[in-house]
């Protein structure tokens, strides 16, 4: 794959509220450059795990659940098997729910997957479809045809490490040796354990960045916006040359999962790990100016562009940000009039979402601030870069962040 440099149509900073058809087509990689012969190359067979159904797991399990269901008979794909892992709590709690469904919702648009329930073998599957399934993490199946070849991992930034090592000290069964696992990032929060670096298996480890809003109305039905605009990135996270056929046929099977995203309606990119450096920080300061905005306002994603008082506030977040980011030697590849159209996109493409870490204030859980603001403000420490607004968010959102968590202590407590 040649080298892609991210290439952006040089557009004039405006506040005024975009089309909103506007997505992020002026990218060079805005489109897929994944060719149908890698398909062809790759293996018959192809399973594919999601771990976490949170807002982005059940979006991704349930798009690509509805292509497997759909792919028989069909020789351009593999033949494909997707499983989603959650633990065993919240298997028994939604059996006790008796939904039995998972939904994505876009306006009036419903996504549905129905499942049959096997509650004493902590299994559901999708009707007429056995190979669509969720499962707990419980399960001690070491059959090599019942192993993930691709594991996206979407869980939250502060989990990330400890799911990844969790996985490789008791979970190893549940993965090929030569497995894919995708961390999808929602700040820069994702690394991996130092010691799973030097291990005698060979899982290659791929970042990914989305820019689909997804909000959990309860668990199985998340209501989605950017989904057809949204890109995903990924990237592996250690710069991939290939030198040798094992090396190729590895960036071969990243470009046939990419096409499997794209033709379950997710659209995706392979980017080289220095490009998705820039992508990340990108992804960093986009959230940065628009979670702690609206989660303080208390209102969607729209509410952060509809006044001049939160538009000048994302100008002087986006300031900030870019600050730390060139002290730290990161190459954007845009200007900060770019940069502030995007975070207007993505507000104006979001704009009914309620961002994630607004719902988790609402739930009284942990959020992800201190690897979005947080990580901002720490690099801002680091290189003599005042960030004043950012810290103040900060603060704001993490006292909201404690008071919720004390009061769900105390609503514990009393249930006692």
């Amino acid at each position: 794959m040649g080298r892609m440099k991210i290439a952006i149509m040089l557009r004039k900073w405006s506040w005024r509220k975009p089309r909103g058809d506007l997505t992020f087509r002026r990218f060079k990689y805005s489109k897929s450059h994944v060719q149908d012969d890698d398909v062809a190359m790759s293996s018959s067979r192809l399973r594919v795990g999601v771990l976490g159904l949170g807002a982005i797991g059940t979006i991704f399990f349930t798009r690509l659940g509805l292509l497997a269901t759909n792919l028989k008979g069909t020789t351009k794909f593999p033949k494909l098997t997707v499983d989603a892992f959650i633990r065993p709590k919240r298997f028994e709690n939604w059996v006790q729910s008796q939904t039995f469904q998972l939904n994505i919702l876009q306006g009036q648009k419903k996504e549905t997957l129905h499942f049959c329930i096997a509650p004493s073998n902590k299994l559901a599957t999708v009707w007429n479809a056995p190979h669509v399934r969720i499962r707990t993490l419980t399960s001690h199946d070491n059959q090599t045809s019942d192993k993930v070849d691709v594991l996206l991992v979407a869980v939250k930034a502060y989990d990330s490490t400890n799911v990844v090592q969790e996985l490789w000290e008791t979970k190893r069964h549940m993965l090929q040796n030569d497995a894919i696992c995708i961390l999808l990032q929602n700040g820069l929060g994702h690394e991996v354990p130092e010691n799973s670096k030097n291990l005698e298996m060979s899982w290659q480890f791929l970042n990914g960045v989305t820019f689909i809003g997804g909000r959990m109305i309860n668990f199985g039905s998340v209501e989605t916006s950017g989904l057809e605009t949204g890109m995903t990135f990924l990237a592996p996270m250690t710069q991939v040359h290939c030198h040798d056929i094992e090396t190729c046929k590895r960036m071969k099977r990243i470009n046939v999962v990419a096409q499997i995203f794209q033709a379950a309606g997710l659209r995706c990119e392979v980017l080289e790990t220095s490009a998705m450096q820039g992508m990340q920080w990108r992804k960093l300061i986009i959230n940065a100016a628009i979670n702690p905005l609206a989660s303080l306002l208390n209102a969607p994603n729209s509410s952060v562009i509809s006044s001049q008082s939160s538009r000048d506030c994302i100008k002087m977040v986006v300031e900030e940000a870019i600050a730390v980011a060139q002290s730290e030697k990161i190459v954007l590849g845009c200007s900060q009039d770019e940069l502030l159209h995007e975070v207007v996109e993505v507000a104006n493409n979001t704009g009914t979402n309620i961002c994630s870490m607004l719902a988790d204030l609402r739930r009284g859980s942990r959020t992800e601030i201190d690897a979005i603001t947080g990580r901002l403000v720490q690099g801002g420490e680091r290189y003599g870069i005042a960030t004043p607004v950012n810290r103040f968010l900060l603060l704001l959102i993490q006292a909201l962040e404690k008071e919720g968590l004390r009061r769900n202590d105390s609503t514990t407590s009393v249930s006692k």
